[in-house]
């Protein structure tokens, strides 16, 4: 899940509907039920994750609000702006359990693994 300022959340326009959410406690009980069924759970950096290609991983710029739809002017990938956020998560999740991941935008490769991992994970 993204690191999420909720603190900084909560002093926004929108801060009651953010403190009715309980994102906090949601993030509490998804990491223990994690725990507790042996998956692994981390907090990855929230910053730029819809101006970042997940496909190639080339800074796109800022985006209004308005612009529902992710295009990648480097590589030509084309997804839903949310899904496309949700995809540079999941890099940045599987960069910190080691898994190789290649992040251009970020300027570095992260995650390269010390020895061949099992082809079952």
């Amino acid at each position: 899940v993204e690191d999420l300022n909720l603190v900084g959340l909560s002093r926004s326009m929108l801060g009651k509907h953010c403190l009715d959410a309980g994102f906090g406690q949601f993030f509490h009980i998804l990491e223990q039920t994690c725990f507790h069924r042996g998956v692994y759970f981390q907090k990855v950096d929230s910053r730029k994750t819809s101006q970042i290609c997940p496909n190639c991983g080339v800074e796109t710029g800022k985006k209004e609000l308005s612009e529902r739809t992710h295009i990648c002017s480097n590589c030509g990938y084309t997804t839903d702006r949310d899904v496309a956020a949700a995809q540079v998560v999941l890099n940045r999740g599987l960069a910190a359990v080691g898994h190789t991941v290649k992040m251009l935008a970020e300027g570095k490769f992260i995650g390269i693994p010390a020895k061949q991992e099992s082809p079952h994970l």
